[in-house]
C-alpha cells in the first residue's frame, strides 16, 4: 500500500521550470493526485524568495490557495498584498479571478492550492497576450490536448470582461483563515457535536467547498455515507483522527490527506476516538444537484443545491425500503391501453 500523502511531509513531484527565464523558482506536490483524486486538485507549493508567476485567470475553473508558513504576496486585480500564515483566498471563474503569487520575503514559503478539475479550460494570460487551451485540467503525462498561444494573429478575436478589483474576492482578507478559523458552534445531534468555520464562502469562493472542523473526544464530523455527485478530501491539521471507509477503521496522522470518490468506494466517517481534540479540513466540489448515501441507516438524501448551502429548493431524506414504482400514483387505473 502507497504510503498516505501528507502536507507537512510531502513528497514533491514536480519542479516548476516553465517560468525560470523571469526567476520564478518553485517545486509542488501534487497532493490531489497522490490520494487518488479525480476531480478535485490539491497542490503543496513551495516557493523561493523571487518574482512572481505569471498573471492569469481561468474561464472553467475557479481555485482556493491556503496558506501553510511564510508570508506569500498575492496580486489581484485591486493591486498586491501579502498574505498571513493560514490565510484563505480565492480565485472565482473568469476575469475578477485574476491573479499571481510570489514570494518576497528572504525564505521559502508554501501554500496549498485547490482547484475544481473540469475540462476543457482557458487560461488567459493578459500581460503576456497570451491563452491556453486544455482538453483537461491535468499533467501532460495524463494525457488530453494542451496549447497556448499568442492573441496576436487571431483570426478573430473578442475582449474579455475586463477584471473588476470590486468582483475580486482575494483583493481583501476576509478573516478566512485555516490557523485561526472563525468557528462556530454545533451542539447537537449527541456524538456529532463539534466547532466548524466554512472557509471557502468565508474567502469568496463559489464552487469550491473548504470548512475546518474541531472534534471533541468521541464525536463525528457526519455519519458514514457517500456522495454521488460530489469528490471529497481530507486534511489532518492537528490530532489522530479514526477514518472509516469501505475497507475498515484507521488511525489517521497529522497531515494526512485522503480523497473519497464520488460512489459507494468514497464512503467515509471521521471520529475523535483520541483524548484531546482533533482538526480536519475536508474540502469539495459544490455541484448541485447531489444526492448522498447513508449505508448504515438504508437512507438516501436528494437536495436541489450543493452539499453545505442552505436548504432552500427540493430537500428529501427517505429510506430505501420506502421506494415506489416509477409509475406509482402517474397511471389513471381505468386507462385503456
Amino acid at each position: 500500500m502507497a504510503p498516505t500523502p501528507n502536507v507537512f511531509n510531502p513528497v514533491f513531484d514536480e519542479e516548476v521550470s516553465r517560468y525560470e527565464e523571469s526567476g520564478f523558482r518553485a517545486r509542488r506536490s501534487r497532493l490531489g493526485y497522490q490520494a487518488g483524486c479525480e476531480r478535485l486538485g490539491l497542490s503543496l507549493w513551495e516557493l523561493e524568495p523571487g518574482p512572481m508567476g505569471p498573471f492569469h485567470y481561468h474561464f472553467g475553473n475557479e481555485e482556493l490557495l491556503a496558506v501553510l508558513s511564510g508570508r506569500p504576496t498575492v496580486r489581484t486585480p485591486a493591486g498586491s498584498r501579502t498574505l498571513a500564515e493560514g490565510e484563505f483566498v480565492a480565485f472565482p471563474r473568469g476575469p475578477h479571478g485574476a491573479h499571481a503569487v510570489g514570494n518576497d520575503t528572504d525564505g521559502t514559503v508554501r501554500f496549498l492550492f485547490f482547484s475544481e478539475m473540469r475540462g476543457p479550460d482557458v487560461i488567459v494570460y493578459p500581460e503576456q497576450e497570451m491563452l491556453g487551451a486544455v482538453e483537461a485540467m491535468s499533467s501532460p503525462e495524463r494525457g488530453g490536448m494542451a496549447t497556448w498561444l499568442r492573441m496576436e494573429g487571431a483570426i478573430e478575436h473578442h475582449e474579455p470582461e475586463t477584471p473588476d478589483a470590486a468582483r475580486a474576492p482575494a483583493a481583501e482578507a476576509t478573516g478566512a483563515n485555516m490557523l485561526e478559523p472563525d468557528f462556530e458552534s454545533i451542539d447537537e445531534p449527541p456524538g456529532y457535536a463539534m466547532l466548524g468555520a466554512e472557509a471557502a464562502r468565508q474567502a469568496g469562493a463559489q464552487h469550491l467547498g473548504a470548512t475546518v472542523y474541531e472534534l471533541p473526544p468521541g464525536n463525528s464530523v457526519c455519519p458514514y455515507h457517500w456522495h454521488a455527485a460530489n469528490e471529497e478530501l481530507l486534511i489532518v491539521l492537528a490530532g489522530t483522527p479514526t477514518l472509516r471507509t469501505p475497507e475498515g477503521d484507521r488511525e489517521l496522522a497529522q497531515g494526512d490527506v485522503v480523497a473519497f470518490p464520488i460512489g459507494e468506494a468514497g464512503a467515509h466517517k471521521v471520529t475523535n476516538h483520541s483524548d484531546v481534540p482533533t482538526r480536519v479540513l475536508i474540502a469539495s466540489e459544490m455541484n448541485e444537484p447531489e444526492v448522498a448515501v447513508y449505508p448504515d441507516s438504508a437512507k438516501v438524501m436528494a437536495r436541489q443545491q450543493a452539499p453545505g448551502t442552505p436548504a432552500t429548493g427540493v430537500r428529501a431524506i427517505f429510506r430505501f425500503a420506502d421506494g415506489v414504482d416509477y409509475w406509482d400514483g402517474e397511471v389513471d387505473p381505468g386507462a385503456v391501453p
